[in-house]
């Protein structure tokens, strides 16, 4: 099992979430996710989040406070994933996800970005689930737990 670092972005713009769409490109499931990714190597993990968030979402942000923590065991993929939630700060850009192109594997997935305001997120499916409460909060650091598989193939 391989164990893998990703970093998640926590982009509040007009008290609305950014999100970016994922569709499985064989099996056509859908889920809204937060922009972000895997550490590289001699990366931190603040430097991750800045370059994942310019590369789904067209920003250019400032990392700010680690705010969750969750660590998903999918066995399917054979992958022990240690999952950051990181609040940024936006700087500038355009929100477009033409960043994506030629950066490998998300160009098969990821189709769209949109804000959500709080009543939209109860109505999508979104990975992983959080508490919307607990998104728009100014809380730091909270273990979210261990889930695995958390959707369905």
């Amino acid at each position: 099992m391989i164990t893998r670092i990703t970093v998640k972005a926590i982009i509040i713009k007009n008290n609305q979430l950014l999100l970016v769409k994922h569709i499985h490109p064989e099996k056509k499931y859908e889920w809204w996710a937060f922009p972000g990714g895997g550490v590289d190597d001699k990366e931190t993990i603040f430097e991750t989040v800045v370059r994942e968030v310019w590369e789904e979402t067209g920003l250019r942000v400032k990392a700010g406070k680690i705010r969750f923590i969750r660590q998903f065991i999918d066995s399917l993929d054979q992958q022990n994933n240690l999952e950051l939630f990181v609040s940024v700060h936006i700087l500038d850009g355009k929100e477009t996800i033409n960043n994506i192109y030629g950066k490998g594997e998300d160009e098969n997935y990821i189709k769209e970005l949109k804000y959500f305001s709080k009543a939209e997120l109860g109505k999508i499916r979104m990975l992983p689930r959080i508490k919307i409460e607990k998104i728009f909060s100014e809380q730091e650091i909270e273990f979210l737990g261990i889930d695995r598989n958390d959707f369905e193939r």
